[in-house]
């Protein structure tokens, strides 16, 4: 019956101190979508075990909350990129014990994490889009030609929906990726590996095809908005807790302002096709429009 549904639908949405699952609007609406599917399905070959009809019909989904833009802003990007280009001083050894020491500590991959902050920063990829690379995706692939090659790109990215598209790669990416391949990655790669991020190989828990998990990339992120706010005391400069989707946040803001906000070229290099998310991705930060306002 309808109110069974509507009950059900509560019972999702309310706090678990009264006995709810407290799941995300945007979670219920979806089992409220897959269960009004099924029921429809079945009233359309067996219309007598539901005699009263649809009971999804008319159950509405609940109001989603408003989509906020989490993109950094130019000062942030700014000072998160003079992070970046640091990363090496933050992964040496400290402490009176290990002092004077050379070299940076044994799981530290500084290079590595460098080049993936930038390459999230230069294309939007998701944080399984990203884990998921293989060097053969690459071109050019060798350090020197990244290095002298005025435009790089990493073919074939397998989205949601089981989309594909092409990014391309900034400057600052394909130096990073150059150096990454060149001077860290031979460390932790075997000829078996295809993974272009590698976890360290000292590491005893890592996967056996080497590949970093979404988590890792969740955790990188964190520690290097840790590191970026440790340096500013301004509270409008930090990031922390810094997230990958925080990055294609950025891109997408960027580039709908480098584009004029092409509908088609966001869709593309975003591999998203709900307008949607097109509209929240490029909608600016507080901030920003509160910079546009003070101008007018």
């Amino acid at each position: 019956m309808r109110r069974e549904v509507v009950a059900w639908r509560d019972h999702l949405t309310a706090d678990p101190a009264a006995g709810g699952l407290a799941l995300a609007p945007a979670t219920v609406n979806a089992h409220l979508a897959s269960l009004s599917g099924f029921t429809t399905w079945v009233i359309a070959h067996t219309p007598a075990v539901l005699p009263h009809g649809n009971p999804c019909a008319k159950v509405t989904d609940l109001p989603l909350p408003p989509l906020e833009p989490r993109a950094l802003s130019e000062a942030q990007v700014r000072s998160l990129k003079n992070v970046l280009d640091r990363l090496e001083r933050f992964h040496q050894h400290k402490g009176r014990h290990r002092r004077g020491e050379a070299g940076t500590h044994g799981h530290g991959r500084p290079q590595r994490d460098r080049a993936l902050v930038y390459v999230l920063l230069s294309t939007g990829l998701r944080r399984e889009e990203l884990v998921r690379l293989d060097l053969d995706q690459l071109a050019p692939v060798t350090p020197d030609e990244l290095r002298a090659s005025r435009r790089a790109r990493i073919s074939g990215v397998r989205g949601k929906g089981r989309t594909s598209r092409h990014v391309f790669l900034s400057l600052d990416a394909r130096t990073a990726l150059a150096d990454y391949l060149e001077h860290e990655r031979p460390r932790d790669a075997d000829q078996a590996t295809t993974a272009l991020f590698l976890s360290a190989a000292s590491i005893g828990s890592r996967r056996p095809d080497g590949r970093l998990s979404p988590r890792s990339i969740n955790l990188i992120c964190e520690q290097i908005g840790r590191w970026h706010d440790a340096e500013h005391t301004d509270p409008t400069r930090h990031l922390a807790p810094l997230r990958p989707h925080d990055l294609r946040h950025t891109f997408a803001f960027r580039l709908a302002t480098e584009t004029g906000s092409d509908a088609y070229e966001l869709q593309r290099r975003l591999g998203h096709q709900s307008q949607r998310y097109i509209d929240r991705y490029t909608n600016p930060p507080e901030d920003i429009a509160a910079g546009y306002v003070e101008r007018l």
